[in-house]
């Protein structure tokens, strides 16, 4: 089993953090307090509901199906 250089793997988590943050922003700006949306991460949408799983509050955002949990 070979191990990674730490460099290496700090440099990566840098970049899924910011592509995270990235996406994180378009979700926040899309959709106001109390809405609920399309999950970005899942893409999960009931047949009975058509709006989404996931729900936006005042500091974070939760979806139901996936269990996803972002603090803004």
């Amino acid at each position: 089993m070979q191990h990674l250089n730490l460099n290496i793997l700090k440099t990566a988590r840098a970049e899924k953090l910011q592509k995270l943050e990235a996406e994180m922003k378009q979700v926040i700006m899309a959709h106001s307090k109390g809405e609920l949306f399309v999950c970005p991460f899942c893409n999960y949408q009931s047949k009975k509901n058509s709006k989404g799983s996931a729900k936006m509050f005042d500091d974070a955002f939760k979806c139901f199906n996936c269990g996803i949990w972002r603090a803004i």
